[in-house]
Parts: structure tokens; C-alpha cells; sequence
């Protein structure tokens, strides 16, 4: 079945103190110094602890024309990202859970599943993955890898500069992998998160655009994933809708016995198939 091929292809697409305040105090971003618009951005981000929307994702893998599918998304920060495909009368095919511990992709129709955990798709992948940065990407958050969320007082653990008209902040300290994002320079907003190999022209763009009120707030309602510096395009295309906060929601997944494990050889068997 095709379906659990893309939404599982989907979550591997997408896939980290004076000197550093004295750097922020001579910066200036919208008429703050560097600290405060640190501080500010920070404390301007929403945390939120449930989000839903309605996803029409179109996904590019290089071929020369893009899959697509509607799914539902739901997000429960530091417990689970779920997207449910359910095209006919609302009756669920697949679903895709991901967890701190694992990804769990499950075919309704087939009776299957199959289940990786982060630490077996970073050796797949060759690269750093885990459940924080996920969230961040599709929440519209600055993270710092390693911390489950972040206060003014880690304002320090970025260097800051000018970026046209907007604002860019690095993740200082990484080794392997940099971390940037862009944010407006006159509210704050985060646009764009780059994760990028270093001394390597490998990089993942997520950007962000189309934002709305949610609450006091905003979100974006178009979230664009891709890779850079890669042979063949790889592309993630997220437009959503009715997005709320809605907590209302069963995060838990139960199969029955009816339902048979997939090796990740049988996964990769389907890939090929496409």
C-alpha cells in the first residue's frame, strides 16, 4: 500500500557565557540590543502543548511528479506527533506515530506495522534525529538540541546577527551539525530553520509563511520542508488548516494481535516498489 510508503518517507525527509552577552549587547536587531531581542524572541515563542490541524502534504522524492495526501496532524508537546490518513467516510488507513522513543507507522487496510526507533533511523540516515527537533520544526520554534525547552537565560547559547531584514541566530557550540534560524527583525517571528551538515554542502531548509492568529498568537499555515546541496530534490509541502488547540484527543495507539511486524527490509521493499 502506498500510503504508509509516503507518510513513513515524510518523517525520514524530515530529518541540532560573557564573551557570548558582550557579542549580543553590540548587536542591535529592530531597535534592541541583542540581548533583549534574544530574550524577547524567546519569550515571545508560544509553548504549546497541544496543536491540531488538517494537513494537505505533498511530498517530492525526487521523481518527476510530487505525491500527495490529507492527513490529520496532531501534536502533544513532549509525548507524541501523529499524522492519520483517512480518506474514505473518515475511516482511518494509516497512522504515524512518533514518539521520544520511536516512530511507529501502521497500515489499517494490510493489517501491519512497522517500528524504528531513533536511534536505528540516526544509523539509517547517517545523521542526528530525535523527537525534539521534530516538534520544534513543525511547532515553529527556535530549539537549542538537547533541551526540551528553552528560557530567556539560554539568550547566551546563540550568537546573533543581522540578516537583511531580518534577524539570524546560530546554536553555538554544535560540532557536526549547525543550527540557524531566521527570524523577523520587527516581531520576532521564526521564518526559517536551517539544519546543515558542516564542511558539507548538505543542509534541510523548513520555512515558514502564510501565519494566522492562533489565540494571542500566530502559526503558519504553510510549512515547506528541503533539502539543499543533495543529487535529486527532496520536498516537504505542509498546508494546513483548522488548526486549533484542541486537547480532546487519545494520544495512545493499540494494535491487535491481528496486526504483523515489518522488518525494515520489507520497508525498504516497498520503497523500491514506488
Amino acid at each position: 500500500m502506498k500510503q504508509i510508503s509516503y507518510i513513513v518517507l515524510l518523517v525520514l525527509i524530515l530529518t541540532s557565557c560573557s564573551t557570548s552577552r558582550n557579542t549580543l549587547r553590540n548587536t542591535t536587531i529592530g531597535g534592541l540590543s541583542g540581548t533583549e531581542y534574544m530574550e524577547k524572541v524567546i519569550e515571545w515563542t508560544p509553548s504549546r502543548d497541544n496543536l491540531t490541524a488538517r494537513a494537505r502534504i505533498e511530498l517530492n522524492v525526487g521523481s518527476s511528479s510530487p505525491m500527495s495526501v490529507n492527513a490529520n496532524m496532531r501534536v502533544r508537546r513532549g509525548e507524541i506527533i501523529r499524522f492519520s490518513v483517512a480518506p474514505i467516510l473518515g475511516i482511518e488507513v494509516a497512522r504515524i506515530d512518533i514518539t521520544p522513543d520511536k516512530i511507529m507507522a501502521v497500515d489499517r487496510m494490510n493489517k501491519r506495522y512497522v517500528e524504528l526507533g531513533f536511534a536505528e533511523i540516526s544509523s539509517l540516515l547517517n545523521t542526528e534525529l530525535d523527537f525534539n527537533i521534530l516538534q520544534s520544526l513543525i511547532l515553529n520554534e527556535i530549539f537549542i538540541p538537547g533541551k526540551d525547552k528553552l528560557s530567556v537565560a539560554d539568550a547566551s547559547g546563540f550568537t546573533l546577527s543581522p540578516y537583511a531584514d531580518r534577524a539570524r541566530l546560530q546554536v553555538k557550540g554544535t560540532k557536526r551539525i549547525g543550527y540557524s534560524f531566521f527570524t523577523s527583525a520587527t516581531d520576532g517571528r521564526l521564518e526559517e530553520t536551517v539544519i546543515a551538515l558542516k564542511d558539507l554542502p548538505y543542509s534541510l531548509h523548513c520555512r515558514y509563511a502564510d501565519f494566522t492568529m492562533l489565540g494571542n498568537d500566530v502559526f503558519p499555515q504553510s510549512i515547506e520542508m528541503m533539502s539543499e546541496g543533495t543529487d535529486k530534490k527532496y520536498s516537504l509541502d505542509m498546508k494546513l488548516s483548522r488548526i486549533n488547540t484542541d486537547s480532546n484527543w487519545d494520544s495512545k495507539t493499540e494494535l491487535s494481535s491481528k496486526y504483523r511486524k515489518m522488518s525494515v527490509q520489507e520497508l525498504l521493499k516497498l520503497f523500491i516498489k514506488q
